[in-house]
Order: C-alpha cells, then sequence, then structure tokens
C-alpha cells in the first residue's frame, strides 16, 4: 500500500486580521497540516500585525516578503504604516525586513517557487483575467527570484482573489486572502498535497479552500484599536469589495 501524500497549507494576505487567521489555522490543524508556508502582506490593513506576525513566525516553514510588509518595514508613508510601526517594535519590523523575495521546494518531482506578486517584485501586480503570455512569464527565473530551476508550479498572493490555471506543462495558483479576500468575504488558502521534497514524479493535486470566520468580531477589534481607515476596511471585509473600485 502506498502512503498517503504530504499535505502543505499555502497562506497568504493575513493582512492583521487574527480572526480569520485563527480560523485558517483551525481548518488546517483539522486536517492534519503540519507544514505551512505564507506568501506575504502578514501585517497591513488590520489592527492585530504584531499576532500575525509572531504566529507566522512560529508556525510557518518559510514567510516570503509582501508589499505591505516591505512598505511598513521600509519608508511607506501611508498612516496605516505609520500605525503598525509603532506597534510592531524593532524585533518585528527587522523580520520583516529580513524576509526573503521568495520560497521554493520539490512536490512530487515538480519545481514550486512562491512569492507574493509576481516575478519581477512584490509591487508588480498580475491579475487573473491577464493575457496567456502574462501568466507564462510568471515562471521566468528574473533578478528578483534567482536563477535556479525554472518552476513548473507558481503560487502567489497579492490580488486576493484564489483562482488556479493551468498551462502547458504548468500550474500557476493564487492562495486568495486569509484576511482581507476581494472575491467573496470567506477567508481563503490552498491545500498542495504530493510527495514533499520528493523529486522523482509522483500524483499530486492542488484545492482552494473557503471557509467562514468571525468578520464583526474582526471589525469590532479594529474599531477597539482605533486603526486608521476603519470605514474602508470594515467594507471590504463585509462585503469583498476593494476600496479602490468606485
Amino acid at each position: 500500500m502506498s502512503a498517503a501524500p504530504d499535505r502543505l497549507a499555502i497562506i497568504s494576505d493575513i493582512h492583521g486580521n487574527l480572526p480569520a487567521l485563527e480560523a485558517v489555522l483551525a481548518d488546517i490543524r483539522s486536517r492534519g497540516i503540519e507544514t505551512i508556508y505564507c506568501l506575504g502582506d502578514v501585517i497591513g490593513k488590520g489592527p492585530d500585525g504584531a499576532e500575525a506576525v509572531d504566529i507566522c513566525r512560529d508556525l510557518c516553514v518559510a514567510t516570503v516578503r509582501g508589499n505591505w510588509d516591505e512598505w511598513t518595514a521600509g519608508a511607506g508613508e501611508h498612516p496605516t504604516h505609520y500605525w503598525n510601526r509603532e506597534r510592531l517594535g524593532p524585533d518585528r519590523l527587522g523580520w520583516l525586513r529580513d524576509l526573503p523575495g521568495t520560497a521554493e521546494f520539490r512536490l512530487s518531482g515538480q519545481q514550486v517557487r512562491l512569492f507574493h506578486a509576481s516575478q519581477q517584485s512584490v509591487h508588480h501586480r498580475v491579475r487573473q483575467y491577464d493575457a496567456p503570455a502574462i501568466h507564462a512569464q510568471m515562471f521566468d527565473n528574473t533578478d528578483f527570484t534567482g536563477e535556479g530551476r525554472v518552476p513548473d508550479i507558481v503560487g502567489y498572493g497579492d490580488i486576493h482573489i484564489a483562482y488556479i490555471k493551468t498551462l502547458p506543462h504548468k500550474t500557476l495558483f493564487n492562495a486568495g486572502s486569509v484576511g482581507n479576500p476581494l472575491d467573496m468575504p470567506l477567508a481563503s488558502y490552498v491545500v498542495l498535497e504530493g510527495d514533499y521534497e520528493g523529486d522523482a514524479p509522483a500524483p499530486w493535486g492542488i484545492s482552494i479552500v473557503r471557509l467562514p470566520y468571525d468578520i464583526e468580531r474582526a471589525i469590532a477589534e479594529a474599531e477597539a484599536s482605533g486603526m486608521p481607515d476603519l470605514p474602508e476596511y470594515a467594507s471590504e471585509l463585509r462585503t469583498a469589495r476593494y476600496r479602490g473600485l468606485k
């Protein structure tokens, strides 16, 4: 009898939303998954960035740098960046500054590459409806990704919209968002199955998990914290509609 496949959780875009993160982690534990990768934006729009950083430091095999992580730990000038810096403190800000741009591993003979936004940088956005040629470029080796093995599977976050797309001999997925989903008001993450760190060809699979969490608790905690942009944050959590859309 063959051994059961390994299972990995890929989480992304927590954005300081502790109720959503707690719900996702409880679901991950219920599935017996112990290996977790995070695709960045641990902090940002929500109030619980410090708690999210501590959890990711403790539980995740690797966390890659997101644009909000970079802005807040660097020279971002939005009021939320300043507000988060004061709450995070120097040790957590140092951890955010030191996050790598990418993480890679083998899965059933496939090379998996993870990053936050694209093969170019944490700020270059690729959307689910972009042209196939743009999606194909996500597999390129660049100055940002380095010159390792060309990936067969690429996973990213940033756009807060979960999807899976197949290209010729390639698979592209977006893990959506734990704490700020913008496709439906449900937390999302991805489960990968296969032979973790295995070089030999073997079965593998990918699935998107969506789950409810206590949105009103998250909004109440945000209100109690005195964070900036509360109305915009509350609207995004309730409607899954990006604040920049009119």
